[in-house]
């Protein structure tokens, strides 16, 4: 019986390792870039599946809108980061994707800036925003404003 739980844990280790492995080269890669599969980071079936659960369409066409203009993905204390903004116009309207590849959890942020008004806002499947690295916090938000 030990033996069976071990192989099993064991399995499922690789299988989430694998899983990890999968985003994991993406690094240095933009949103819009392909896969093997022909998929942009955004149409992978788990990455998709995801954002169909936590985001509206709408917040979903902010984050993955083809005419969106992507920085490189990287890779930050085991979250991969994924930034994208408004073309000609970074900082009036950006979003970040941050995947938590340990866990699977997803952060997405969405920041916007109209006249006098700005908006923040993140949504998470597991966890609140300010958990993830200052490093990944401070590239969310001095991407709009100059430190």
């Amino acid at each position: 019986m030990r033996l069976a739980s071990f192989i099993a844990l064991f399995l499922l280790s690789l299988h989430a390792e694998g899983a990890s492995l999968g985003l994991k080269s993406w690094v240095g890669k933009y949103s819009h870039d392909t896969d093997t599969n022909g998929h942009t980071l955004f149409q992978i079936p788990e990455v998709r599946a995801a954002l169909n659960r936590l985001l509206t369409k709408e917040d979903l066409k902010r984050l993955t809108d083809p005419d969106s203009v992507g920085s490189q993905i990287s890779l930050i204390q085991g979250f991969l980061v994924v930034p994208q903004c408004m073309p000609h116009c970074c900082p009036c309207e950006h979003a970040m994707l941050v995947i938590d590849l340990s866990r699977s959890a997803f952060h997405i942020g969405f920041y916007k800036h109209e006249s006098k008004k700005v908006t923040v806002e993140w949504i998470s499947s597991e966890g609140e925003f300010q958990a993830l690295p200052k490093e990944i916090q401070d590239e969310f938000y001095y991407g709009h404003n100059p430190k």
